[in-house]
C-alpha cells in the first residue's frame, strides 16, 4: 500500500526586523514575522510577537524550535516557556485573550500582573537551557505542541531563567512549523 504525505501550512520564523542574520548553524529559516527577543529579562518576563495568521488551511498541530542566546551564562534546567494567545481576528489589537495587544512589544498581561494573566493563555511548552558561555546560542525543541483552535494568534516568549538575553538578536529566532501527516 502507498503511503501519501500531505503538508498543510507554511512555517513561520519569528525574529527582529533589521537585525536577524544568524550563523549558518543557528538559522532556523527566513524571518517572516516580527518579535524583538533583545534584552529580555529574567525572572519571569515576558515579550509578545505581532499577530501571526497560520492560514486558512492549517496544520491541525505545530511544533517549535527556538535560538536563544543570553548576556550571560544561564543556569543549567533555567526554562524559557511559549505560550499561544489564540484569537478569531486578524487585526492586531482585536479578540485577544488575556490583554496580549497582538504586536510586538513587552508582554505584562492585565494591570501588569504577568503570572495570572498567562493562565488566559496556551501554554505550548518550554525550552530547557544549558549552563554554557555567554557567546554559545542554544538550538532546541520547545517541549510540547501548539495545537491552534483558531486561525489567527500571538506567540509570548517568557524568560525565566536566571540571566537576560543577549543585548542584540542577530542570532535569536523561533520556528513554528507544522507537523506533517503521512496518511497510509
Amino acid at each position: 500500500m502507498a503511503t501519501a504525505t500531505i503538508t498543510v501550512g507554511t512555517d513561520i520564523v519569528l525574529a527582529n526586523s533589521g537585525e536577524h542574520s544568524p550563523a549558518a548553524g543557528n538559522n532556523l529559516g527566513t524571518r517572516t514575522h516580527q518579535i524583538d527577543l533583545d534584552s529580555l529579562g529574567n525572572s519571569p518576563n515576558a515579550r509578545q510577537s505581532a499577530k501571526l495568521d497560520l492560514g486558512a488551511n492549517r496544520a491541525d498541530r505545530y511544533g517549535l524550535m527556538a535560538a536563544l542566546e543570553w548576556a550571560s551564562a544561564p543556569t543549567a534546567g533555567g526554562i524559557v516557556d511559549f505560550y499561544w494567545a489564540p484569537s478569531t481576528s486578524g487585526t492586531a489589537g482585536t479578540g485577544n485573550p488575556g490583554n496580549v495587544t497582538g504586536a510586538d512589544s513587552a508582554y505584562t498581561g492585565y494591570s501588569s500582573n504577568l503570572i495570572k494573566s498567562l493562565r488566559h493563555l496556551e501554554r505550548i511548552g518550554s525550552f530547557v537551557c544549558t549552563a554554557q558561555a555567554t557567546t554559545t546560542v542554544q538550538v532546541a525543541m520547545v517541549q510540547g505542541i501548539l495545537v491552534p483552535k483558531f486561525r489567527y494568534g500571538t506567540l509570548v516568549v517568557v524568560n525565566r531563567t536566571s540571566q537576560a538575553f543577549v543585548a542584540d538578536a542577530v542570532e535569536m529566532s523561533i520556528l513554528i512549523s507544522p507537523n506533517i501527516v503521512n496518511i497510509a
